[in-house]
């Protein structure tokens, strides 16, 4: 099936360029000739119906003849990060199960390792520089009339991992109908021509990518630009900001009309200095997709370029689900829009009930671009969450009355703050609104004695600072959504499609180390061996210390004698400020402490008593609490 839309694009218009990469420039008929001759290598390597060929690649033509030679024989085609660990790549080719590997750039150092491993071994081939044990991806071929008869195939295709809406990778298994679908849904939807050069700056080997770049240009017989990685065709890892040089240039030389992209790109582009020279004039449609489009990289970006960003709703299970397609004098920020043709999206309760326009509830989507197996790798948990036909999304949204859809929010988003759910994309919206933020991800962390806390981390403006981000936060949130923990780095760590790697976001190391300073460290220390009087000093000053954090004052703004719902205090900060002393002290404390016991001096007249008498007489215990 994808064989035959590659033969047909290439008797319609054999010169047209297919690929635009770097220097190379690759027409239709050349690209046809070399999926052949690609595939009759790969066949003499022990590709075949089912079995599976493996590419850890930069993007590039040789990521594109791979793939398209790959599924010519019926095999299954397997895309990997070519920056993932050794050991990622390790598990999802052993997974797999694939027959060969294809490696180049940054993933060659593993692959060739891996692939010496396995037994029995799997041949390695090498994109780029020629090295001993591998075969050139340039040598690979077979007899040059060979074809593959693969023009009718609908079967499986194309192998992609997902944390999907459970918390453990999966993969599912894409047939070569569910492509070709994705790709029609698209294209017939926002009425996409072979005419519309097509920007690709996002990764091949993601499913967006894949589906909106690679498979909307084949369905359609368009030409796809592939920004060259790390800008010298290497596979540096260059930051998108320092190619939008290129970007530009591509955009005018190359005549492009369609620019999918992520929103870090577009928030990027947002923020080029005003003389910079790059022009959207010529691009009708620019599309963002595999994470949330902030609002003011919305409105920014609209108001700098004149071009409204359309938000993409899919997932790797599902395709693409739904796009405003609205004129964009009429497009607003927060719709979805309706579902792409073919698509059937429905809300609905937690017994699986079908809501009214309207009411809130699960998101629901039935699509030809399922993958038939579901997790074919997870059986268990297929049945969860494909259903009588349906992927159950784990979001959860709105249709109105005309089927456009509104995300309100997506389970694993909410995390549980003293028993109250919050959203962390309401936060997340939030910061991204705060002037003093260039770029902020949130999230839920959990601290023994503590609890969980919202933690952010944020890379801010100068003049900026952790006390002028939370003040900001505390005039547009309710007390319980407010970050706790405010990161100030550089940098935010991004993956290859630009999203946060929130993983790499949960240390509390520094925040631990301010709650537990060296002063109150010692105060602590002290009171198990000192009188009265002084214990009472010490566990003044740690109560007023940790009360004017938690409500953002100095301590010396903290009176003994008044009450905290006078000093601003609501139920959520009285729970932070006992979860800070349970952790300090060491000691369970009742819910109810600050309620109880509502001024300083009143907690310390509580906390008194759980501290014995020290041993000894007055003079030795004066000597030993002397700093």
């Amino acid at each position: 099936m994808l064989t035959a839309m590659l033969r047909a694009a290439a008797s319609a218009d054999p010169s047209k360029p297919a690929i635009v990469c770097g220097g190379a420039r690759i027409s239709y008929g050349e690209l046809a000739a070399r999926v052949a001759r690609c595939a009759a290598g790969l066949r003499g390597l022990g590709i075949e119906s089912g079995s599976c060929a493996a590419a850890a690649l930069v993007n590039g033509p040789e990521f594109i003849i791979a793939f398209l030679a790959t599924v010519s024989l019926r095999a299954i085609f397997l895309p990997l990060s070519p920056h993932y660990t050794r050991g990622e790549l390790q598990r999802f080719i052993a997974d797999g199960e694939a027959r060969v590997v294809i490696a180049g750039g940054p993933s060659l150092a593993a692959c060739r390792a891996i692939a010496a491993e396995v037994e029995p071994r799997v041949p390695l081939i090498v994109v780029g520089d020629a090295i001993s044990d591998a075969i050139p991806f340039d040598a690979l071929s077979g007899p040059a009339d060979y074809r593959a008869n693969a023009d009718s195939f609908t079967g499986r295709a194309l192998y992609l991992y997902t944390s999907g809406s459970t918390d453990t990778y999966k993969r599912i298994c894409c047939t070569q109908e569910n492509l070709r679908y994705e790709a029609l849904n698209f294209v017939e939807t926002v009425g996409l021509t072979k005419d519309d050069t097509i920007l690709c700056t996002i990764p091949l080997f993601h499913s967006y990518g894949m589906g909106n770049c690679l498979l909307d240009a084949l369905y359609l017989g368009a030409t796809l630009v592939i920004l060259e990685p790390g800008g010298d065709g290497k596979g540096g890892d260059v930051p998108f900001v320092n190619q939008c040089g290129r970007v530009a240039e591509l955009i005018r030389t190359e005549a492009v009309r369609f620019y999918p992209g992520v929103p870090y790109q577009f928030s990027v582009l947002n923020g080029l200095p005003d003389r910079f020279p790059i022009d959207f004039g010529g691009v009708r449609l620019c599309i963002s997709s595999s994470d949330v489009l902030p609002k003011r990289t919305f409105e920014r970006f609209f108001a700098r370029f004149g071009q409204p960003i359309r938000s993409l709703y899919g997932s790797t299970e599902a395709g693409s689900i739904a796009i405003e397609c609205d004129p964009k004098e009429r497009l607003a920020f927060g719709s979805l829009g309706q579902p792409l043709r073919n698509v059937t999206i429905e809300v609905r309760d937690s017994l699986g009930k079908r809501l009214a326009p309207g009411q809130e509830g699960d998101i629901w989507v039935k699509s030809p671009t399922l993958p038939p197996s579901g997790y074919d790798n997870r059986p268990a948990l297929s049945d969860e969450v494909f259903h009588a036909g349906f992927y159950r999304t784990g979001d959860i949204g709105t249709l109105d009355a005309d089927g456009r859809l509104g995300i309100t929010g997506r389970k694993q988003s909410f995390v549980d703050i003293a028993g109250y759910k919050v959203d962390i994309g309401e936060v997340e919206e939030v910061l991204h609104e705060c002037p003093g933020v260039a770029e902020a991800a949130a999230l839920g962390v959990t601290i023994d004695s503590m609890g969980t806390l919202i933690k952010a981390a944020v890379v801010a403006k100068d003049g900026w600072d952790e006390g002028d981000i939370r003040t900001f936060c505390r005039e547009r949130l309710a007390f319980v959504k407010v970050p706790r923990i405010i990161e100030l780095r550089e940098t935010l760590p991004r993956s290859s499609t630009g999203k946060v790697v929130k993983s790499e976001l949960g240390d509390v190391g520094p925040y631990l180390a301010r709650v537990r300073d060296a002063a109150t460290v010692r105060a602590v220390g002290q009171l198990s061996v000192a009188f009265p009087e002084q214990r009472r000093r010490l566990l003044r000053g740690i109560v007023q210390a940790q009360a004017a954090a938690v409500l953002g004052r100095r301590p010396g703004d903290v009176p003994d004698d008044l009450g905290f719902t006078e000093l601003g205090m609501d139920s959520f900060a009285s729970i932070e400020l006992r979860a800070r002393l349970e952790f300090l002290l060491e000691q369970t404390l009742p819910e109810t402490i600050t309620f109880d016991h509502p001024t300083v001096a009143a907690v310390v007249d509580f906390l008194l008593p759980l501290y014995a008498a020290p041993d000894g007489d007055s003079a030795r215990n004066e000597e030993r609490l002397t700093p």
